[in-house]
């Protein structure tokens, strides 16, 4: 019995360490392509796919209205997308 607890014990821990490699990976730096806006919530990036991201990391108020390709971050919480820039670099249209 104590034996199989231990072994139990074991896959728990195997398949956590799998999980967070697996978000880590998938977590990685992307870029998205859109509009810079501003709104009540702040700057964000209003993404050529219909998405919204809240924007951390880079003051973007000088690029209101125009269309950049930024790349960073991506999370998702309880108010929505975020992207912590990392760059960011105008679209030429």
């Amino acid at each position: 019995m104590k034996r199989h607890r231990m072994s139990m014990r074991w896959i728990a821990v195997m398949l956590v360490i799998g999980f967070l490699t697996a978000a880590v990976a998938i977590a990685g730096d992307q870029s998205i392509t859109g509009t810079v806006e501003k709104t009540k919530q702040g700057i964000v990036i209003s993404a050529d796919d219909g998405a919204t991201y809240m924007v951390q990391g880079k003051d973007l108020s000088e690029m209101v209205g125009k269309t950049v390709k930024a790349t960073g971050t991506l999370a998702e919480g309880k108010s929505g997308k975020t992207l912590t820039v990392i760059s960011i670099e105008p679209v030429n249209e």
